[in-house]
């Protein structure tokens, strides 16, 4: 397939989750295109291509709806080898410059680790910049998120899919763990970017039993805390 040395990035979106999904699993898989998120809202797509500006909106929208990017109609009935054939007919614009509010390539570097869960100390580790480069970097990412802590930021990424995990269908079915019906509660809250206390809150328990319960969630997962629980939980297909 001719293209450029650069990829096209695409912004995904459906109405339903697993076909956003699906759709984005095969293109990352396919060189000369990038997916630099998925969308099941009109809210969420002007959201990430304000975020991470796309080079075509791949969407089961109207034109009208997205008027500052080509779209590539995706229509469920059509095939994935139609898709393809619209998507390489989309002439490769020139690269734009990073747009007010876009996340920079060194602040997604920064999000990916703040939303591992690892502190800021590491994460300056990491990168090999100086803890207060990092926390100035999380607040100017935390700004153009709208969120205030980093689980309301692991939650926003992972409801736009800003960070790519390896397709579902790499997952084993073994490697999945079995979730109560609490767990799943308390993994959806901690999806919505809620506080423990919120969670209490929400599902009428004590807080106490919410970070009884947590701590149950964690050992399943095999995490430490609730930014990497809510990162682990969507490369194991267990966010819907």
């Amino acid at each position: 397939m001719p293209k450029s040395v650069r990829s096209t990035r695409i912004a995904v979106h459906s109405w339903e989750r697993l076909t956003a999904d699906a759709v984005a699993c095969w293109l990352d898989a396919l060189p000369g295109w990038l997916v630099v998120g998925t969308a099941c809202t009109l809210d969420d797509l002007v959201l990430l291509c304000r975020l991470r500006p796309p080079d075509v909106v791949v969407g089961q929208l109207e034109p009208v709806l997205v008027p500052e990017f080509p779209l590539v109609h995706l229509c469920p009935t059509c095939g994935l080898a139609s898709l393809r054939a619209e998507l390489e007919r989309v002439p490769l614009t020139p690269l734009r410059r990073v747009a007010p509010g876009a996340l920079t390539d060194r602040e997604m570097e920064v999000l990916t680790y703040v939303c591992s869960g690892l502190s800021a100390v590491l994460v300056a580790s990491a990168l090999k910049l100086s803890p207060h480069t990092v926390v100035n970097h999380k607040r100017r990412i935390f700004a153009k998120l709208g969120v205030q802590s980093r689980v309301q930021a692991a939650a926003v990424v992972a409801r736009l899919g800003l960070i790519r995990v390896p397709c579902r269908g790499a997952v084993l079915h073994d490697d999945v763990p079995a979730l109560t019906h609490r767990e799943q509660d308390i993994l959806a809250s901690i999806a919505r970017g809620e506080s423990v206390r919120q969670t209490a809150h929400a599902l009428g328990i004590a807080v106490k039993t919410v970070e009884s319960e947590q701590r149950q969630l964690f050992f399943k997962l095999r995490v430490h805390n609730r930014a990497q629980a809510l990162s682990e939980a969507q490369r194991l297909g267990l966010l819907t």
